[in-house]
């Protein structure tokens, strides 16, 4: 292998590494923000709720890339506790949607009142160009990935 082949891989790897540093930075900051008691799996069904409205059980599994069987245990625990709510289907009576609940609303206003605060933390210390650069550069990470 050449010096700048193993130094690209080197780069490579420390740009993987620093991804995950700051999604663990992240996902530490924001359950110490809105102090709820979910689990990975809730955390980002109720993300996917959010950003998907209406979504199917089937849907959430195939994003998340798990069973349907372990989302629709996760969605049982968040409907009895109220942040999800399931709709059924007007033509199809065996198949519903997923709604946010009472308490799915409240993590929605939450995770929205973290993401300011990150978002003002990021102008407070970048430049508009340096901000625009990091996100055409993670967008074209993304891009190589899907």
């Amino acid at each position: 292998m050449t010096l700048k082949k193993m130094k690209n891989n080197d780069v490579s790897e420390q740009i993987n590494q620093t991804i995950e540093d700051i999604w663990i930075i992240l996902e530490k900051m924001e359950r110490a923000y809105t102090k709820f008691p979910l689990n990975n799996q809730q955390h980002v069904l109720l993300t996917l709720v959010i950003r998907h409205p209406s979504s199917s059980p089937s849907e959430l599994a195939e994003k998340m890339a798990i069973t349907k069987s372990a989302v629709s245990q996760q969605l049982a625990k968040l409907e009895k506790e109220g942040y999800i709510t399931k709709l059924q289907h007007e033509e199809d009576k065996r198949a519903f949607s997923i709604e946010l609940g009472e308490k799915g609303w409240l993590y929605k206003q939450e995770v929205e009142a973290f993401n300011q605060q990150i978002t003002e933390k990021y102008h407070a210390n970048l430049s508009t160009k340096e901000l625009e650069d990091v996100f055409g550069t993670l967008q074209k990470l993304k891009n190589i990935l899907v």
